[in-house]
């Protein structure tokens, strides 16, 4: 693809967005507004911005402007203190809308823009930290192509996303696809199934149809009977969909396969049906069975190495359909036993009582661990909750005797009410680490943001260290330990924060015990930072934290 089809639509009134309200800008005032903001931008001493806006028309506008004023873009995976600190370390900030003072109109679209362009992404971090990931702009455009070929939407279709655009697969299927086939999005991210069912319910009205660009940990958790209506695609990245989801959809369900390295390398519309690659993919295996994959999207014009074990059904054609078969890294060595812990997963979700698992090697004491991070079905975690968790684990461990070594069971065990996963819908080695390690804060299941509430969703396993001592036979997590991981996730979120010095209207008005998940909310206004903690529906506690803020810093 070239900027051929951009400057088509430079000048054209078609709708590319739509807010809350459901008011449009068209393309010539977008392409207007890149070239103003470009402009002002290119004044700028910097060579390098970082980029994280939450609304994704003020997003697109400024990732097209940096890379018109010869900048290099950087869109990091999340805008944490320590995140932030680390860019502006290396003289990186992050860019904001600029004042604007005189509006020159955009001729046309250079195509030195496609190779000349610099997009640095982040991996997800789900096997360590992450790391900085180089694409060019004409690389992007490429996958988009391949996409709009491989996929038959509509013309007149508008996006709607639960998952954010700061991420490779948002950035694609939302902003970028409907910008390069004349298409539109909804600018605001959803983060629960009614909304997205509401929005779909309005757009109909206006007789619009819709695409969903989602991910597997919101769709596991739809509701069966919120339905998607008049809904084109409905599209899953991220991770692995669950055996099961798809049949409490009445939408079927397109899963991508890909990495930021790589882009999108396959896809699929039925469980355990194999993986068809892209049309501009080409795939084959080494002799350990790793994918490698070749594209005009990757990173690389080479071949890459994926790192995924695969087993193709034709193994001569570059375009052969294949199965998964698991993580490479995933293969251990434990006292020089070759074990794989997708295998060993597999033997435990044979389990009447486990409907989900994560098996991990840790290093304890200079020895070792084998350890699992399960989910239970309901009434095995009843069980866990009325009896002696000792006892417990012992049955779960007699159970796989049959159906594994005994090097190969693990020894340690956490019993969650989901796997954790960031924000991308990924799983954080580092945090299931944590599981296994003392500390204090709640599990982080999940994280959205809605408008300017960040909202996460937190469990409370027994081992955390708040418990112990209160009190021995009804542990309760105290007051002290909740002001610490609200203060911890505050200064987390909000850079210029610095520590707190005060509250207003605090109220802790019930219990935390363990294995309880609640819903934490947090909202910030000048240095007041509000928050509502609770259970179900409940209200467990609430309150404002009062904080010193950085000199010359902003809100």
């Amino acid at each position: 693809m070239n900027l051929c089809h951009f400057n088509n639509y430079l000048t054209a009134d078609a709708t590319l967005c739509f807010d809350a309200q459901l008011r449009t800008l068209n393309f010539a005032e977008f392409w207007q507004d890149v070239a103003s903001q470009s402009q002002a931008i290119q004044q700028l001493p910097e060579s390098s911005f970082a980029l994280w806006q939450h609304d994704s028309y003020e997003f697109l506008v400024l990732f097209f402007a940096v890379l018109l004023a010869h900048k290099r873009l950087i869109l990091p995976p999340n805008q944490v203190q320590q995140l932030q600190q680390q860019l502006a370390e290396q003289g990186i900030g992050f860019i904001q809308r600029q004042r604007v003072l005189t509006l020159e109109p955009i001729q046309s679209l250079s195509d030195s823009l496609l190779t000349d362009s610099e997009i640095v992404f982040f991996t997800s971090g789900s096997t360590g930290t992450p790391k900085q990931i180089l694409r060019s702009l004409q690389q992007l455009l490429c996958e988009v192509q391949g996409l709009a070929q491989s996929f038959s939407l509509p013309e007149a279709t508008v996006a709607i996303a639960t998952v954010s655009h700061q991420h490779i697969y948002g950035l694609l299927f939302k902003v970028l696809l409907p910008l390069a086939t004349g298409r539109s999005f909804y600018r605001e991210q959803l983060i629960y199934p009614e909304y997205v069912v509401q929005l779909q319910q309005r757009f109909a009205e206006i007789n619009l149809p819709n695409y969903v660009i989602s991910s597997p940990a919101l769709l596991k958790r739809w509701p069966s009977d919120v339905l998607l209506e008049h809904c084109a695609a409905l599209y899953s990245s991220g991770g692995k969909l669950e055996d099961g989801v798809r049949a409490s959809i009445n939408v079927p369900i397109i899963e991508i396969f890909g990495s930021s390295e790589t882009g999108g390398i396959a896809h699929r519309a039925a469980d355990h049906a194999v993986w068809q690659p892209f049309a501009d993919v080409e795939v084959r295996s080494d002799e350990q069975q790793q994918l490698w994959m070749r594209s005009p999207h990757a990173c690389d014009i080479d071949w890459v190495a994926t790192g995924d074990r695969i087993e193709l059904l034709e193994p001569n054609n570059l375009q052969s359909a294949f199965h998964l078969l698991g993580r490479m890294d995933r293969i251990v060595k434990l006292e020089e036993k070759r074990l794989s812990l997708d295998e060993i997963e597999s033997k435990i979700l044979q389990l009447e009582a486990i409907n989900q698992c994560h098996v991990l090697l840790i290093e304890r004491e200079q020895r070792q661990l084998l350890v699992c991070v399960a989910v239970l079905n309901d009434t095995a975690r009843q069980t866990l909750q009325q009896q002696n968790k000792h006892q417990f684990v012992t049955q779960l461990k007699q159970q796989l005797q049959p159906l594994l070594e005994r090097i190969a069971i693990p020894r340690q065990w956490r019993f969650l009410s989901q796997l954790p996963v960031n924000s991308q819908s990924k799983l954080n080695k580092s945090d299931l680490i944590k599981l296994f390690q003392e500390g204090s804060q709640p599990v982080i299941l999940s994280r959205q943001q809605q408008d300017e509430q960040h909202i996460f969703q937190l469990e409370f396993p027994p081992e955390l260290a708040c418990f112990k001592g209160h009190f021995p036979n009804f542990p309760i997590y105290p007051g002290v330990g909740q002001i610490a991981f609200l203060q911890h996730f505050s200064r987390e979120l909000w850079a210029d924060l610095r520590w707190c010095q005060g509250f207003e209207q605090l109220k802790f008005q019930d219990l935390i015990r363990p294995y309880h998940v609640l819903q934490l909310s947090l909202s910030r206004k000048q240095h007041k930072v509000s928050f509502e903690l609770k259970f179900a529906d409940k209200n467990i506690a609430s309150g404002r934290l009062l904080f010193a803020v950085e000199e010359n810093a902003t809100s």
